[in-house]
């Protein structure tokens, strides 16, 4: 449970840029991050007596500009998207991925205090830093759509049902996990869709866990899409997906998004705010 009056900072690694057309409608990346994490914070402050309520602040740093946290001054880091292919890191004028990946390293084997979460390319890129694959796939996975949850995966995000979801836009996927990282979701494309690292690297989470007991969180889907901004991605990327893909995914951009009730409400509690 959250102290009294606790406060969060948060990393934000930039990895990339929204479009032109979603940017004027949402905002940049710091403050699409950051409504999903004050609209997944929001109903746990309500449980909380106006002294108790958790506050955060989250910062960005560009680091395809090679721009880096003072990483101890922070509570956790948050690895955004990108267009950008995270297992073309050894290619000409990729160094700043390649950056990331020996970065991400360093803080996830040498600062256990920090929380780590990594969504859709940060997802890739945490898969690369501690030792797992990252390949193309055979198609893209676009929208809405329901995800398979493992056993473990039910626990960590409290859905009874099995099915967790969230909008996709991947091609790249995670087919090996790292050593120590338990899958979490997957699809009928993909076998990894998120994934977590126990503090004590267990290769088997004893069944009283708690959320804070997790060290790294990462996830395929993007939590922070919404329906507006999925759809005005595939109309942007019409021509690389193909018009069947997109009428596809635009049928379903409107169904059920567990992205702020469920993965947003996960993070905080990893970050013990719950």
């Amino acid at each position: 449970m959250s102290e009294p009056g606790t406060h969060r900072r948060i990393a934000l690694l930039i990895c990339d840029v929204p479009a032109d057309t979603i940017r004027e409608q949402h905002g940049d990346y710091t403050r699409i991050f950051g409504t999903l994490l004050e609209e997944s914070l929001k109903p746990i402050n309500e449980t909380h007596s106006t002294g108790s309520q958790t506050t955060f602040t989250l910062e960005p740093f560009d680091v395809r500009a090679q721009v880096y946290p003072e990483e101890d001054e922070y509570d956790a880091m948050l690895i955004t998207g990108s267009a950008s292919t995270a297992h073309e890191y050894d290619q000409p004028g990729r160094e700043w991925m390649k950056k990331l990946i020996e970065y991400v390293r360093v803080v996830a084997t040498q600062k256990p205090q920090i929380k780590i979460f990594g969504i859709c390319f940060g997802h890739q890129i945490v898969a690369l830093a501690m030792g797992g694959t990252c390949v193309r796939n055979t198609r893209f996975e676009v929208s809405a759509t329901k995800l398979q949850l493992t056993e473990l995966g039910k626990r960590v995000y409290g859905v009874e049902s099995g099915v967790l979801n969230i909008h996709l836009m991947n091609r790249d996927h995670v087919p090996t996990e790292p050593p120590s990282f338990h899958v979490l979701a997957s699809s009928s494309q993909s076998p990894n869709h998120g994934m977590v690292l126990f503090s004590q690297s267990e290769d088997a989470p004893h069944s009283n866990f708690r959320l804070t007991d997790i060290h790294i969180l990462t996830s395929q889907g993007h939590p922070e899409f919404t329906e507006s901004i999925m759809n005005l991605l595939l109309r942007l990327r019409r021509e690389l997906l193909g018009p069947e893909l997109v009428h596809d995914g635009e049928s379903r951009a409107g169904n059920q998004n567990d992205g702020v009730a469920v993965i947003g409400k996960a993070i905080w509690g990893v970050m013990g705010v719950e």
